[in-house]
């Protein structure tokens, strides 16, 4: 029997659980508000908001948590590496303080698995890594020489509901080809052919709008909003990673309070919804050219999959392609688990990041 020690930092939430083998001992998600969120700017403010949270849990759970055998994270935004177990050392930590390859509040989830394998005397590694890059060099040209498109997705969701897919077709998933969206506080998404993601929208700087984030703007007009002088480069973040999207234009990134306005005839509401499944429908088709038509199923995940306005949308403008599976529970901390199991059963090996 294994211990294994889970965290899942995401833009709007907090994830923490501990697994016996694959059995659940406890599971909590800590959802935060554009009011938590909004005082947060600076790489220490980040991580400690989420350390005192991932306290606070731990705390309830103590007595338990001797024995803990590994501490497993989601990775952050590193430079690109391949899928697997890497171990959580300064390097990795050093690039993600600094935001070297881009920032996001999962950045700080390796430094706080780092403390608690400090504490627990254990190791600490990150799986499945969001950079984990498998594109081919045609997905990589951005358009203009001296930037390349890179890969930034939710890797561990992504894979995870393919393989839920896979299982629902009864084919496997090295042989079958798909198109998934994770759709949650981010969005992703990115097409599979036999296994890799080799394509996909940067979960930062590409793709549909999100509850928080802009995601791709027109160009002319964001030069013209940068070079003004009235923003500052944090306020600039602020405004495109972290108030921008759907919270733009209703001041909420509360996806269910947003769906049920819309149910109540809230018609901003309801048009905003609408654009989200309309941009995230351009995405999904997009995709289809990268897999030259051959698309076994669309699937969706995350828990933007609730509100019926977006999906029913989605449906209706993507359901030509091939069958749309709908996975609105995340497990990404299984997949976690499933990846620390694998390192402790010496089926995989860690990887030292460099």
């Amino acid at each position: 029997m294994h211990l294994i020690l889970v965290i899942n930092i995401g833009s709007t939430s907090t994830k923490i659980g501990l697994f016996s083998d694959e059995a659940v001992v406890f599971k909590e998600t800590v959802d935060h508000t554009a009011k938590d969120l909004s005082p947060l700017h600076e790489y220490d403010g980040w991580l400690q908001f989420h350390w005192m949270v991932v306290e606070k849990v731990l705390k309830k759970h103590g007595d338990i948590l001797e024995g803990v055998h590994l501490i497993v994270s989601r990775g952050g935004l590193t430079k690109p590496i391949e899928g697997g177990a890497y171990l959580i050392n300064d390097a990795m930590l050093q690039d993600l303080r600094f935001g070297q390859y881009g920032w996001h509040p999962c950045n700080v989830g390796p430094a706080i698995a780092d403390m608690l394998g400090k504490r627990f005397v254990v190791r600490a590694i990150i799986y499945d890594s969001p950079v984990a890059d498998e594109m081919g060099p045609l997905a990589r040209i951005s358009g203009l020489k001296g930037i390349e498109r890179k890969a930034a997705f939710h890797v561990l969701s992504q894979k995870s509901a393919a393989r839920k897919a896979t299982q629902e077709l009864g084919i496997q998933y090295a042989q079958g080809d798909f198109i998934v969206a994770h759709l949650g506080g981010g969005i992703t998404i990115c097409a599979h052919e036999h296994g890799r993601i080799i394509d996909g929208t940067h979960g930062l700087s590409e793709g549909p709008f999100t509850p928080q984030r802009t995601g791709a703007l027109p160009l002319q007009e964001v030069l013209g909003f940068c070079g003004s002088g009235r923003f500052s480069k944090e306020e600039l973040d602020r405004r495109f990673f972290s108030q921008g999207g759907v919270h733009s234009y209703l001041g909420t990134h509360d996806m269910a309070a947003v769906e049920q306005s819309a149910l109540d005839g809230n018609e901003e509401a309801t048009l905003v919804l609408m654009a989200m499944g309309y941009q995230i429908s351009k995405e999904i088709c997009s995709m289809a050219a990268v897999l030259n038509g051959s698309v076994d199923a669309v699937v969706l995940t995350g828990k933007v999959c609730l509100a019926k306005t977006v999906v029913t949308e989605i449906r209706h403008r993507t359901s030509f392609l091939a069958p749309i599976l709908i996975y609105p529970k995340e497990d990404e901390l299984e997949s976690l688990v499933r990846g620390g199991l694998a390192v402790l059963r010496n089926q995989e090996s860690v990887k030292e990041y460099t």
